[in-house]
């Protein structure tokens, strides 16, 4: 088991994911973080990993881009 607290404040949720608080707020206004768990002031950390896995297309079971797909059938080799 971990030291470390799963739910973090603000700060340290901007800390993890290595900006600042403003822009940490900025993401989560515009839906690129999760909001805060409902009744608290705390981020869980599964939640912000899942969106940043969202952002950089690392999502389980994403489908494949068409035009990737296109290339690889379609490719010489």
């Amino acid at each position: 088991m971990t030291d470390t607290p799963r739910l973090i404040c603000r700060k340290e949720a901007a800390e993890y994911c290595g900006i600042a608080n403003s822009t940490f707020s900025l993401w989560v206004a515009s839906h690129k973080m999760p909001p805060a768990i409902p009744g608290t002031r705390m981020w869980d950390k599964r939640a912000i990993d899942a969106k940043l896995d969202e952002i950089s297309r690392l999502t389980p079971g994403d489908q494949e881009d068409p035009y990737e797909k296109w290339l690889r059938e379609n490719s010489e080799g």
